[in-house]
């Protein structure tokens, strides 16, 4: 775990410095102090998930489906994409090129592996909340392609930030509606592992964070409410992060355990920076649109 935890840390302690050093670059009120990290904690996410793949590239390779080449070499090849990536979104170059590739990426996971998984298993729900997740990280990096090139394209980035509106409101519906039906289960995004032993009144958290993704989900579909009920979910799962899935790896007793936290760990996290990164490209296209008004 040595790798992952380092790469991700490191590129999450770097991206705050230079994102803090950035500071409102557009001269804009953000919806949320958190606002500004979204790439950040997409890029500290993938660099944690890019030495995971380093390190258990054999694991990985038998997760590649049976009809593509070589899965090894795609094992080693999706780390060094997600590397390329993070450090992309953390320093804010090239990232109109790591952005569309990322969403190419994510989509083609889901294509190839999540969607037929689901479709296979019609009434299992861990197959379409896996396709629906892999979806909305590619959405939210075309979401950050919409941000950065609203000046080029502005109509195209309108159209793009709208599509992940909606996209992402039908998803937070989705796992709202999943988190009531499941209370017991680790909340944010949805999973089979129960809430950890340690957390007092589980069916509370269960419950209430699903109220949160759905009344989240429901308000994305009002224009005026749509961006910041985005940044409303980035702040969530930043929070579930930070004071459920951090102290699970601290308190974790073996490897198993230290891998799995460190996956919900960063897998919340690379949902909280992709939500945030989907409100940034709502209210970034909006005033683009009433400035060309």
């Amino acid at each position: 775990m040595f790798w992952p935890v380092l790469l991700g840390l490191g590129c999450l302690i770097a991206g705050i410095g230079l994102a803090r050093r950035r500071g409102h670059e557009h001269g804009r009120r953000e919806p949320s102090r958190l606002s500004a990290f979204g790439p950040t904690f997409v890029g500290a996410a993938l660099a944690a998930f890019a030495g995971v793949h380093f390190t258990a590239a054999a694991a990985i390779a038998q997760l590649v489906p049976a009809f593509l080449p070589a899965p090894l070499a795609i094992a080693y090849l999706v780390g060094v994409a997600h590397l390329a990536a993070a450090l992309s979104f953390v320093t804010r170059r090239y990232v109109v090129w790591s952005s569309i590739g990322l969403a190419l990426m994510f989509a083609l996971f889901a294509l190839l592996m999540d969607l037929p998984a689901a479709m296979a298993r019609p009434s299992g729900r861990l197959g379409w909340i896996l396709a629906a997740r892999q979806s909305i990280f590619a959405v939210g990096a075309l979401a950050l392609f919409a941000t950065e090139t609203k000046g080029r394209w502005p109509h195209a980035s309108r159209q793009v930030a709208m599509i992940a509106r909606f996209w992402t409101a039908a998803v937070l519906v989705f796992y709202g509606t999943d988190h009531l039906l499941h209370p017991t289960l680790s909340p944010g995004v949805p999973s089979t592992m129960p809430i950890a032993a340690w957390i007092p009144l589980p069916h509370v958290m269960g419950y209430g964070t699903g109220i949160l993704l759905l009344a989240c989900g429901i308000a994305m579909l009002i224009t005026r409410l749509a961006g910041a009920a985005a940044a409303r979910c980035g702040e969530l799962m930043t929070l579930l992060t930070v004071v459920l899935y951090v102290p699970q790896f601290y308190i974790a007793r073996d490897v198993g355990a230290r891998v799995t936290a460190i996956n919900f760990v960063f897998d919340t996290l690379l949902f909280a920076g992709t939500v945030l990164m989907i409100s940034n490209a709502i209210l970034a296209t909006k005033v683009h649109d009433t400035t060309d008004a």
